[in-house]
């Protein structure tokens, strides 16, 4: 800890003590000072989050037993805080950033704050926690530059768990200081470099995922030297290079290896036939050639081995190669026969991904602390779920493809190759399009083409030919509801055309897979566009003409449309852009097909700062819900802010951008709602009476408008040169 950092402690030790008592500071104990900068440290950490669910309710300063507050457990012994451990979902989450304040909690051994909303950067005052042996901050919107932590102290880190946040940037060298990890986890991020050589030196590593990165380079020769416990090995969707280390053989408790969707060239390494106790094996979507190596056939407790996409051949006919995929190999001229291979019970293997990686036997820990530590190791089970998707869904359509045979026997044909089929158009561009032709061009749906993600699926590019490119959603297929409604809502919305919709050109679905077919828009989604505003024009004009787009979008499905659809998940990733910023509305009507509690951030359909009040807490819905969402959308146009901006921390739990909004208006500070591009000498009067537009859309039933009105309120408040020429001709007309 530098001099300065210190200085600091000491400091704020005192103001604390001395704010929280109306004794002289000499009264406190050494104890006694620590609880109550601790209490003092945990209501800064509350005070910089947002929290609409009230999670943090009983987090109160009239409550002195800090110890029992929601989350926190403490030593036994001396009552200091030992963990922080809130666990978020869809449905229950906090919102900000994490407060430096964490750093005072000087016995914290485990942090764990999975599955949020937080944003901004980990305060560089938690690289100092000696004691910290869990950091699981998976699954929200962090951000920063990896090189730059400094894991030089956390000497006693076992679990560093940053996946699926923005982390960009290389792996630090002080990374190497952690010689106890046994779960590194840094997936969905953008780290960009080569894999360290010492890596492969963390001896009691069980889990390692780096998939979903931007890794280059080679796998270093010497991973697997040291990997007596690693039981995970997930590097899949990167860019790397070269072939599979021969000495990953030597991994004995491997139990599964995803390595797909890189540039991975060369032989597939005869000693990963030595792995007997590897249950998944994903090798596809790279550059292996040579012949397939017969040792595969030994793996006995191998579920699933895709090899999809290769240049593999196979010269033995003879041989078997227990439950893998060949398809996409060009230089395959015999098909592998598959051996039956007995998949173990659900229930067994939901068991042992549990026991991934438990705590050490016979450690000291507190009670408090072991619960603490199983409950963020399981966090690995995620890791593992990873591994085990392909699997399952593999198990799911095998035995439903099957005749009726014993559910723990599933039956496996001679190979698994996907449905052949023509896709239902319902736009015709002039291209016959398949379920073979849609794989191929996305490689098997793989990573790199992945566009966009959210509740309902995941959104790929897909290009056919150099002149025609498509936006393919591939939908969660075990949220669609029945095949008779399914089929009805599809051709409705197959036969909606509004020139501010995102066209539905066709679908595809059979009992494992669905996708939906729509055009293809250059410019990105609107959430995109908000962020880079800066760099691209932006005025009154880019604004009315959104904002119009939109709302004549939304006015016609609920008022033209027959039945009438309620969009209910309006929000800017969901409006699309083309080259000319001429906006689209996408996902309308899939509230419909895929059911309302599984297509968002809430327990409803929609996403949390944009949902209606009334629909959030009641769940019945009318086109005035649409009204508000569109009203925030507006309102994030408008101004700097966002749904839930971090800089709303600072007031009341569930204060949002419609609060902020309101206060301004309040307060007379008019001006500064706006964005700073936005606020022209002509456009003043027009952007005061948008912004009252917003306001009233998000504003309680029953004063809020129905959308054809708010489409009227626009149309008069058009740009002075798109007024002018509409006027000129309208007489012109009359002439």
């Amino acid at each position: 800890m530098t001099m300065q950092m210190q200085v600091s402690r000491i400091l704020i030790l005192f103001l604390m003590a001395f704010a929280f008592s109306s004794f002289p500071f000499s009264a406190y104990g050494k104890d006694e000072v620590f609880v109550v900068s601790e209490k003092m440290a945990l209501l800064k950490i509350k005070k910089s989050f947002i929290d609409p669910f009230g999670i943090l309710l009983s987090w109160k300063s009239d409550n002195s037993s800090y110890c029992s507050w929601y989350g926190v457990s403490c030593n036994a012994n001396s009552s200091r805080v030992s963990e922080l451990r809130i666990k978020g979902n869809n449905t229950n989450k906090l919102v900000g950033n994490l407060s430096h304040a964490v750093a005072y909690l000087e016995e914290l051994r485990v942090l764990s704050l999975p599955f949020h909303d937080l944003s901004g950067e980990i305060p560089v005052q938690i690289w100092e926690l000696q004691n910290l042996e869990v950091l699981d901050v998976q699954g929200n919107a962090i951000q920063g530059d990896f090189s730059s932590y400094n894991f030089t102290r956390l000497r006693k880190l076992r679990v560093l768990n940053l996946g699926f946040n923005r982390i960009v940037g290389r792996f630090p060298p002080s990374l190497a200081k952690c010689r106890c990890l046994s779960v590194l986890i840094l997936a969905g991020n953008g780290v960009n470099d080569v894999i360290p050589g010492f890596i492969g030196g963390f001896e009691k590593l069980k889990v390692l995922n780096l998939s979903s990165n931007r890794l280059i380079g080679r796998v270093p020769v010497n991973f697997g030297y040291k990997c007596r416990d690693l039981e995970h090995l997930d590097l899949s969707f990167n860019f790397l290079q070269g072939e599979i280390p021969r000495v990953l053989g030597k991994c004995s408790h491997l139990r599964t290896v995803l390595l797909n969707s890189n540039k991975f060239s060369g032989v597939i390494p005869s000693e990963l036939g030595g792995l007997r106790k590897l249950e998944v094996l994903l090798l596809n979507n790279n550059s292996f050639t040579g012949e397939i190596p017969s040792s595969l056939g030994n793996l006995t407790a191998l579920h699933v081995c895709n090899l999809l996409f290769n240049n593999l051949s196979f010269s033995s006919e003879n041989k078997t190669i227990r439950r893998c995929s060949f398809v996409g190999n060009s230089s395959l001229t015999v098909t592998p026969r598959m051996s039956l291979a007995l998949a173990p019970p659900m229930s067994q293997q939901s068991n042992e991904s549990q026991r991934v990686a438990a705590p050490p036997q016979g450690s000291n820990q507190s009670r408090n602390d072991e619960k603490g530590l199983a409950a963020l190791e399981i966090t690995v089970a995620v890791s593992v779920a990873l591994a085990f998707v392909v699997a399952l869904a593999v198990l799911v359509s095998l035995c439903k493809n099957g005749k009726e045979e014993p559910p723990s026997v599933p039956r496996v044909e001679d190979s698994v190759s996907p449905d052949v089929s023509n896709i239902t158009i319902f736009n015709d561009v002039g291209v016959v399009l398949t379920y073979e032709k849609i794989v191929q061009a996305t490689r098997n749906f793989s990573w790199s083409y992945c566009i966009g993600t959210g509740g309902f699926g995941s959104t790929y590019r897909v290009e056919i030919s150099s002149e025609l490119t498509l936006a393919v959603k591939r939908l969660l297929t075990e949220t669609v509801d029945g095949t008779i409604q399914f089929e009805a809502e599809i051709q409705t919305l197959g036969s909606i055309n509004h020139p501010n919709l995102i066209t539905l050109i066709g679908y595809y679905r059979s009992a494992t897979d669905m996708f939906l077919v729509y055009n293809f828009l250059p410019g990105g989604n609107l959430e995109k566009y908000i962020l880079e505003r800066a760099s691209r024009v932006f005025n009154y004009k880019v604004l009315h003409k959104i904002s119009l787009d939109i709302g004549l979008a939304i006015s016609f499905l609920h008022d033209q449309c027959d039945p009438r659809i309620i969009h209910r998940d309006i929000k800017p990733s969901n409006i699309l852009l083309d080259n000319e910023l001429n906006a689209y509305l996408s996902d309308f009507g899939l509230s419909r097909i895929m059911g309302t509690g599984t297509s968002s951030n809430t327990a409803v359909a929609g996403t949390f700062g944009y949902v209606a009040p009334e629909y959030a807490l009641t769940s019945r819905v009318s086109d005035r819900a649409d009204v508000y969402s569109y009203g925030v959308v507006l309102l994030e146009l408008l101004s700097d802010k966002r749904a839930l901006d971090p800089s709303f921390a600072a007031y009341e739990d569930g204060f949002n951008i419609v609060s902020w909004a309101n206060m301004m208006l309040r307060d007379d500070k008019i001006e500064d709602i706006f964005y700073t591009s936005l606020w022209e000498p002509d456009s003043e009067e027009k952007l005061k009476a948008m912004l009252h537009l917003a306001v009233k859309c998000t504003a309680d039933l029953p004063d809020r408008p129905r959308m054809i009105q708010v489409v009227e309120q626009l149309k008069n408040l058009q740009p002075e040169n798109l007024r002018t020429m509409e006027i000129l001709d309208s007489s012109i007309i009359e002439e």
